[in-house]
């Protein structure tokens, strides 16, 4: 078991995506500086109920390791960083400092998952990489299919609650099972161009 500072968010990070984020609270002031100087990982956790800002926050138990992978004094006067998602985590069990800092010993969870892509979701390969050109992102070639989804969902415009569910299924094939309905539903897969010899 391990135990790591909370970052609770009203946002999903997901494994292989960034987020950035400003950081003015002292209590995360001071956790970033930690992580920084230990080279140490915190958790991004979704807020099921409460706000940000506020200590007695009510998270969801499955989240994302993080790593800083770049931070900068903004011009408003704030820190800024970027935070990296690492892999999924249970937590196990909190407890509050006096500072309002939650800390957490938790779990990794390991992603039941092969390299190989399953011939049926070859579209969501290239749906991500139409996306990722729209938004000027570099494309990344030989991810893990895990890793696929992971972008996908996390770049897709859906709600913060179904990426949770999502990121909570341990089987990667389930999980794109679950996408792929969403992707019907947002009326995304009859845009996807057809194969050659497809009617």
């Amino acid at each position: 078991m391990n135990e790591i500072p909370l970052f609770p968010l009203k946002t999903v990070l997901l494994p292989a995506n960034t987020l950035g984020l400003k950081i003015f609270e002292p209590r995360y002031l001071d956790m970033i500086a930690n992580c920084l100087r230990e080279n140490s990982l915190f958790g991004v956790v979704l807020i099921h109920k409460g706000e940000e800002t506020g200590i007695d926050t009510d998270v969801y138990s499955i989240g994302t390791t993080s790593t800083i992978s770049d931070w900068e004094h903004r011009a408003d006067g704030l820190l800024g960083i970027t935070a990296l998602g690492v892999e999924r985590f249970e937590i196990l069990s909190t407890r509050t400092q006096t500072d309002g800092l939650t800390l957490a010993e938790i779990k990794i969870l390991e992603d039941n998952d092969s390299a190989e892509i399953p011939e049926q979701y070859h579209y969501m390969l290239e749906l991500l990489d139409h996306i990722s050109a729209q938004a000027g992102r570099i494309k990344v070639d030989n991810q893990p299919f895990c890793q696929i989804l992971y972008q996908l969902i996390y770049q897709l415009p859906i709600e913060a609650a179904l990426k949770q569910r999502l990121l909570e299924i341990p089987d990667g094939v389930d999980r794109a099972v679950i996408l792929h309905a969403e992707l019907i539903r947002l009326g995304v897969i009859q845009y996807i161009k057809p194969e050659a010899g497809d009617d």
